[in-house]
């Protein structure tokens, strides 16, 4: 599956230009994180490419709308989807679309990279716009990775956020929680416009 069918489908199905805007901005970290590892020589031959990161990124909420009043049919849908799409349940984009989900589901717990990197990610996307958006010009543009962590440590800021989940990307995929942080804010910025942002 292609990273421009992933937004055909993310189109087709989700009306809210927030939640379309999260599942790109997931995407673009997904991206920038399969940047910094290849670049760190982190990466085996056997793991998948960067389209099929940042295509786990998009879809990974794809079908949110429809679930949204019943979680533990979210990712299920999507998982439907990617049958009809023609993807084999060993296919790394369906085993991570598997994994995310998995406290309610129990289908699969993440494994691999590309599972841990969406799992880690998910959360700390939303947490950088909530960052930019208590900026007077709500602009990613002014978001630093120092005020990111500021606000990180203020419990009371974003609450809904599971600070533990992005906390264990230092030792589920080996990048401290700074490097996490940039990366992600980097990966976002390089994407504000196609974000509103």
């Amino acid at each position: 599956m292609t990273k421009q069918r992933a937004i055909e489908i993310l189109e087709q199905n989700m009306k809210s230009s927030n939640l379309r805007n999260h599942c790109k901005a997931v995407g673009f970290m997904m991206g920038g994180v399969y940047d910094f590892l290849s670049s760190n020589v982190k990466l085996e031959e056997s793991d998948p490419s960067k389209e099929v990161w940042e295509t786990v990124g998009i879809l990974h909420d794809s079908d949110y709308e429809l679930t949204k009043d019943d979680h533990e049919k979210h990712t299920l849908v999507a998982l439907e989807w990617l049958n009809k799409e023609g993807l084999s349940k060993d296919d790394p984009i369906y085993l991570a679309i598997m994994s995310h989900n998995n406290g309610i589901t129990g289908l699969r717990s993440p494994q691999t990279q590309v599972e841990w990197a969406l799992e880690c990610g998910d959360d700390l996307t939303g947490f950088i716009i909530a960052v930019a958006l208590v900026h007077p010009d709500k602009k990613l543009a002014n978001v630093t990775m120092e005020s990111v962590m500021k606000k990180w440590s203020q419990k009371a800021f974003a609450p809904g956020v599971h600070r533990e989940r992005v906390e264990m990307c230092e030792e589920k995929i080996g990048i401290p929680l700074k490097d996490f942080v940039e990366i992600t804010l980097k990966a976002m910025q390089e994407h504000a416009k196609e974000l509103g942002l």
